[in-house]
Order: C-alpha cells, then sequence, then structure tokens
C-alpha cells in the first residue's frame, strides 16, 4: 500500500516550523527551522536539513 501526503497538510513555504525526526523522536527531540517548499526539506541551516517524506515525523508553526 502506498500512503500519500496531502500537501494541503504542509506549512506555507518560508514558514518557521518546530518539528521533529524519526530518529530522535523518542528522545522528545525538537529542531527549529524553516520549510523549503520547492525543495520539500525542513532546513535548519545551510549546513543542517531533512526530507519531509521520509525524516519528519510532526510539526507545528512557530508563527
Amino acid at each position: 500500500m502506498e500512503i500519500k501526503l496531502d500537501n494541503r497538510s504542509l506549512p506555507a513555504d518560508k514558514q518557521q516550523i518546530r518539528f521533529q525526526v524519526v530518529i530522535e523522536e523518542l528522545h522528545g527531540i525538537w529542531h527549529e527551522g524553516t520549510y523549503i517548499a520547492d525543495e520539500d526539506i525542513f532546513r535548519v541551516d545551510d549546513d543542517v536539513w531533512y526530507d519531509i517524506w521520509s525524516e519528519i515525523v510532526r510539526w507545528e508553526p512557530l508563527n
């Protein structure tokens, strides 16, 4: 079975967000960053980013 995300549930492009990644979820670790829509990533800075389709388990808006 294929699971598809509803793009309407994603943040707005360049929206500031708080999010959790799969490998850190059980430890309660959250990150803050920016959603980049054309790349489908949550970016913390120029060197750290996470793919929304494979690494993110939850997010919430900061603004």
